[in-house]
């Protein structure tokens, strides 16, 4: 059984995504910044063309840890489903590594003056933030911030408010 995390209260929660349809294939990224009740803060979502998972799912924390120190918040958990992602990021990376820019862009994003934890969910505990990966994935623009959530996603955002509990 999977719910949404709200982190126990604390601070703000970023949930983040990669979507890669046929990986690879078109892919994109996406996140929404909620408070601890659940509430929309601000989104965002992105096309990168034709990729893999991997780089959607490092382009979502990249791009979720800008929005978030834009916005000035101090105190962030981060939630993401892909393991391989934080592995990345919380490992030693060669810089030859292919991914090495977006990597250590975003070690210099968490090293700041700031509290921000990485935290991996279970997929089913990150539906908001799968429906904006796909939704960049559908669009053309290589990002979008998107202050108001889409209507279709207004039943994810309550049942996650909510607690609803989803079946692994």
């Amino acid at each position: 059984m999977v719910r949404w995390n709200a982190h126990g209260g604390i601070g703000m929660i970023l949930n983040v995504d990669g979507s890669s349809i046929g990986n690879p294939g078109i892919s994109g990224f996406g996140g929404l910044i909620r408070n601890s009740d659940g509430a929309w803060v601000h989104g965002f979502a992105g096309n990168i063309g034709h990729s893999n998972i991997l780089h959607a799912e490092l382009l979502a924390i990249y791009h979720g840890l800008v929005l978030a120190w834009e916005l000035d918040i101090k105190d962030l958990c981060c939630y993401s489903d892909s393991k391989t992602a934080l592995k990345l990021i919380y490992d030693h990376v060669n810089e030859w590594h292919h991914y090495a820019a977006i990597i250590y862009n975003i070690k210099d994003f968490l090293s700041r003056n700031w509290r921000v934890r990485l935290v991996h969910t279970l997929r089913e505990g990150n539906n908001c933030a799968d429906f904006l990966a796909k939704f960049g994935a559908r669009n053309p623009e290589a990002y979008s911030s998107i202050a108001v959530p889409p209507d279709e996603m207004n039943l994810l955002l309550l049942a996650d408010a909510s607690g609803t509990i989803f079946s692994r």
